[in-house]
């Protein structure tokens, strides 16, 4: 009986060990990020929001609006890196935390958004 728990054990250790988890990233980190070759970034405000200037390769996904995400996570690689961003980092963390528990491997969300990006005097670029 012993052995049995031990086995139990050692099986539930590993596999939460191995549970992903959203890296909430500071400008610089998400900016070196993106520049990566076969990356995926995704822009999480509203349509409005995005055509006010976007992080360069960004895609609309809006959280605001679930049937629009969902069916642009479909069209997402969930083994490449995912980069996240909003306006402020909630809208992202929870896009990413979505992400996460559907089967997305590698997930980053911009702290602070990109009204955080833009006050590091980061680029955009109007869409």
């Amino acid at each position: 009986m012993k052995t049995f728990f031990s086995i139990c054990f050692l099986v539930v250790f590993s596999v939460a060990a191995k549970a992903q988890a959203v890296k909430v990233v500071g400008v610089k980190e998400f900016a070196e990020g993106v520049q990566k070759k076969n990356v995926q970034i995704v822009d999480v405000r509203t349509p409005e929001e995005y055509q006010e200037g976007i992080i360069r390769g960004a895609k609309l996904a809006d959280w605001n609006n679930q049937a629009q995400f969902q069916e642009a996570a479909k069209k997402l690689d969930k083994t490449k890196p995912v980069y996240v961003y909003c306006l402020a980092g909630v809208r992202s963390g929870k896009a990413a935390e979505w992400m996460i528990k559907n089967g997305f491997t590698e997930v980053y969300s911009l702290e602070g958004g990109i009204k955080e990006w833009k006050a590091k005097e980061m680029p955009v670029v109007k869409n």
